[in-house]
C-alpha cells in the first residue's frame, strides 16, 4: 500500500476519533448539568417548589442538547461603567454594574450580551463572585418562560475569549414560585433571535 495514502487514512482517522471524543464529552458535561439540575429541584433545602411539587417532580423539560449552541465569544471589558439599579419581579431594584460586553455569532448573525456582577454593600469573606448574564429572546413567553431565562459563571472568566453554554439557561426561580425576588433582564440582553436551547417553560410535572 502507497505511504502516503495509509498516512492521509490513518490521520482521517485521528482526526475522526478527536472529533467524537470531543462530542461525548459535550453530551457527557450536559447530561451532568441536567442531573445537577434536577437534583437540585427535589433537594427540599435547594428547591423553589414546595414539598407537594417536589413530590410530583419528574423533572425539567429540556430542549434537546446542540453543540451549536455553544459558541466563543470576545469579552470587552466596560471598566469605566457606572452601578445602575436594576428592576426586579417585586417592582423593587438591586444595584448591578456592567462589566463588560460579549460579542459572539449564533446562526449567522453577530450578536452581543452584556455581562454583570451585582454591587453589594457587604460581602462575607470567601463568598463566591458570579456573574450574572440574563437573557431574553424569540422563545421567550412561547415555550420559554416570560421573564427570560439566566445563565451565570462562577468567578470571572480569564482572558478575552469565553464561552457561551446556551444549553445550561435555566429558569429564574421566579418561575416556580412568586416567594422569591428576580432581577429583570435589561434590554440590552434582548436577542432577535430564537434560542432553542436549555430549559423550556416552568413545567414542574
Amino acid at each position: 500500500m502507497n505511504k502516503s495514502f495509509f498516512y492521509i487514512i490513518t490521520m482521517n482517522v485521528l482526526f475522526l476519533s478527536g472529533v467524537c471524543a470531543q462530542e461525548k464529552s459535550f453530551y457527557k458535561d450536559i447530561e451532568k448539568y441536567r442531573e445537577e439540575q434536577n437534583a437540585e429541584f427535589r433537594n427540599p433545602e435547594k428547591s423553589p417548589l414546595t414539598a407537594k411539587e417536589i413530590s410530583e417532580f419528574k423533572g425539567h423539560d429540556f430542549f434537546p442538547a446542540s453543540e451549536s449552541y455553544r459558541v466563543k465569544a470576545r469579552f470587552e471589558a466596560t471598566p469605566d461603567s457606572k452601578p445602575f439599579p436594576l428592576g426586579t419581579s417585586k417592582g423593587t431594584t438591586r444595584l448591578y454594574k456592567r462589566i463588560g460586553i460579549l460579542h459572539f455569532e449564533l446562526e449567522g448573525e453577530p450578536l452581543t450580551l452584556e455581562a454583570y456582577l451585582r454591587v453589594q454593600r457587604f460581602s462575607l469573606p470567601g463568598q463566591k463572585t458570579y456573574v450574572f448574564l440574563p437573557v431574553m429572546d424569540e422563545t421567550t413567553g412561547v415555550t420559554t418562560y416570560g421573564a427570560g431565562r439566566y445563565l451565570h459563571y462562577e468567578g470571572i472568566p480569564e482572558g478575552t475569549e469565553w464561552v457561551i453554554d446556551f444549553n445550561k439557561l435555566y429558569n429564574p426561580y421566579c418561575a416556580y414560585s412568586d416567594r422569591y425576588e428576580c432581577p429583570k433582564v435589561p434590554a440590552a440582553n434582548h436577542l432577535s433571535i430564537a434560542i432553542k436551547a436549555g430549559v423550556r417553560g416552568a413545567k414542574i410535572d
